[in-house]
């Protein structure tokens, strides 16, 4: 992935720097494989969890997720819990940057916290807004439609493929776009009062979005 290509990424997307960092060093490791990790694997991550809980008894971490880390053999998986935001994502492991950016709506500013890491052949970005009042959000579906707008113009991407996604009771929004160096995807949730992009890339993708991207996509959780 080129340089330039990802800082568009993380100073164009809206997506966020985060607030709140894993803790510490990392105190526990698995190699399992991808998908079955995210998908099949949580039980497997609830008993990890539970032992690294035991030993975390007489220390000062705050929870052992925030320590932990699955190796799938080409990327090392960490649970960011960012607790302003009220989420957590797994992200593979990378050189980090984070920025605050200010997205237009049109009618008004958007203002996101984005956080990006950036493992070989890959980027991954997350972000929260700033809370919403209840006028922003009284039509839902213009808003994602103003937040999907805002990304294109922001970041001159070209929109590929535009559906609608949910996240439990919650709308939003997947996204394909792309730009002279990269095609990119990207999920859109409203969640009450804020919004919350997700967005990763592969020098090697196409269409199809990776069971790595999904991996990833599939990871978050409102807290």
């Amino acid at each position: 992935m080129r340089v330039s290509a990802m800082k568009k990424i993380v100073l164009s997307i809206i997506i966020f720097s985060c607030s709140y960092y894993p803790l510490g060093q990392i105190l526990g490791q698995g190699r399992l494989d991808r998908p079955t990790f995210f998908r099949d694997g949580q039980r497997l991550m609830d008993q990890e969890i539970q032992r690294l809980q035991q030993q975390s008894e007489s220390n000062t971490i705050e929870h052992p997720s925030q320590l932990l880390t699955i190796d799938t053999g080409q990327l090392r998986w960490q649970k960011f819990i960012f607790q302003e935001g009220d989420f957590s994502v797994w992200i593979p492991q990378g050189i980090q940057s984070s920025e605050n950016v200010v997205l237009d709506l049109g009618n008004n500013n958007l203002s996101f916290e984005v956080l990006a890491t950036h493992p070989k052949n890959y980027r991954f970005v997350a972000a929260y807004s700033h809370r919403l009042n209840p006028n922003q959000i009284t039509n839902k579906e213009q808003l994602l439609d103003q937040v999907k707008q805002g990304i294109i113009n922001k970041t001159n991407f070209t929109l590929i493929t535009d559906k609608n996604v949910s996240f439990e009771n919650y709308i939003g929004k997947e996204l394909m776009m792309e730009n002279e160096d990269e095609l990119i995807s990207f999920r859109v949730y409203l969640i009450n009062d804020r919004i919350y992009v997700l967005a990763a890339a592969n020098k090697n993708q196409t269409d199809t979005i990776s069971e790595t991207i999904i991996s990833f996509f599939d990871s978050f959780r409102i807290l």
